[in-house]
């Protein structure tokens, strides 16, 4: 490309832009993964506070840092967007490891490490994900899970949690998404 060219693609950046547009030096010790680090951990820390405080104002105090064309409408938005995220970390974390095995298969095995990454981010960031497959019913019944069925099955001597079908999101120990089980009954034979 010829010089002339170039300079038509170049944007002017006015005086009260400058220091927005000013290069960054970058830290010392840490480089760019520290950097992201502190955004991320800033970013869930003002949703932990956006959610505790419970008003609009923490929102709009965190929104004012992304463009008015990217910031949310409210807090719930980002929350609900949270909990879909952690679901779907959850589900494809689920589809690849193999039935009963706690490592993945060979061709997984990459895209399975950065999966727990990610994962490993999410949960120093506060998220818990919680699957409920193979706990015990307490006799006075599930009041923090959502079960869609009960079914009989061979082999359970008590209630028991035989498939989840969403898990249980908590956010800085605030449940943001309540679980969805399939419940194992013991089947009774008449004496």
């Amino acid at each position: 490309m010829s010089r002339k060219k170039r300079s038509h693609k170049r944007i002017v950046v006015g005086p009260k832009m400058r220091s927005v547009a000013a290069p960054q030096s970058t830290p010392a010790a840490g480089g760019l993964a520290e950097v992201r680090a502190k955004d991320k951990a800033a970013l869930f820390e003002e949703l932990a506070r956006s959610l505790k405080d419970g008003d609009e104002s923490a929102a709009v105090e965190a929104s004012s840092t992304i463009s008015s064309a990217e910031a949310p409408d409210s807090s719930a938005e980002i929350v609900a967007l949270l909990a879909d995220v952690a679901t779907g970390l959850w589900r494809l974390r689920a589809k690849m490891l193999p039935d009963g095995s706690r490592q993945p298969s060979e061709e997984n095995r990459r895209s399975y490490r950065q999966l727990e990454t990610i994962m490993d981010v999410m949960m120093q960031a506060g998220v818990q994900i919680r699957d409920h497959t193979g706990e015990a019913v307490p006799r006075g019944g599930i009041y923090t899970l959502k079960a869609l069925a009960y079914e009989p099955t061979v082999g359970l001597l008590r209630d028991q949690v035989i498939e989840t079908l969403k898990p249980t999101i908590a956010f800085k120990d605030r449940v943001i998404q309540t679980g969805e089980v399939i419940i194992g009954t013991p089947i009774t034979t008449p004496d």
